[in-house]
C-alpha cells in the first residue's frame, strides 16, 4: 500500500512542475484582448488575409479554444463563419475572397480561457 501511495504522490508532484507562467495566465481573471488587425485594401476577386491578435495581460494567447471570422454585409444580423488558424504569437488568420463590392462587417468570435469576445471592424470592398 505504501509503495502504491508513493507512486501516486510522485505522479501528482511531477505533474505540477509544468510551465508556471502559462498556468498563471490561463488562471488569470484579466479579460482577453482581441484585435482585428487593420486591412488596408480589399478588392472583389482578390484574396485577403484577416488577422486577429489575441492577448491577455500583454502576453499572446496560444491556447484559444475557438477562433472564427464572421463576414456579413453591413447591417445584416448574420453572415458566414470561417475558421481561423493559429499562426503563433497569439495571431489567428483566415483568408477570404469577396464576390461583391460593398461595406462588410468583419467580426472575430474568440473563445479562450473561459471568455468569449467578438470585436467588429468595417471593411470597404472595391470593384
Amino acid at each position: 500500500m505504501k509503495r502504491w501511495m508513493s507512486l501516486v504522490f510522485l505522479l501528482v508532484v511531477s505533474g505540477c512542475g509544468s510551465n508556471e507562467e502559462t498556468q498563471e495566465l490561463s488562471l488569470s481573471t484579466e479579460p482577453i484582448d482581441v484585435e482585428i488587425q487593420p486591412i488596408s485594401e480589399a478588392v472583389v476577386g482578390e484574396e485577403i488575409t484577416i488577422e486577429t491578435l489575441v492577448t491577455q495581460e500583454d502576453y499572446p494567447v496560444e491556447d484559444a479554444q475557438a477562433v472564427e471570422i464572421e463576414i456579413r454585409f453591413e447591417g445584416q444580423s448574420e453572415g458566414a463563419l470561417f475558421p481561423a488558424e493559429n499562426d503563433g504569437e497569439g495571431l489567428y488568420r483566415s483568408t477570404h475572397t469577396f464576390a461583391e463590392a460593398g461595406v462588410y462587417e468583419i467580426q472575430s468570435h474568440v473563445t479562450a480561457r473561459g471568455m468569449h469576445v467578438m470585436p467588429v471592424q468595417k471593411l470597404q470592398v472595391e470593384e
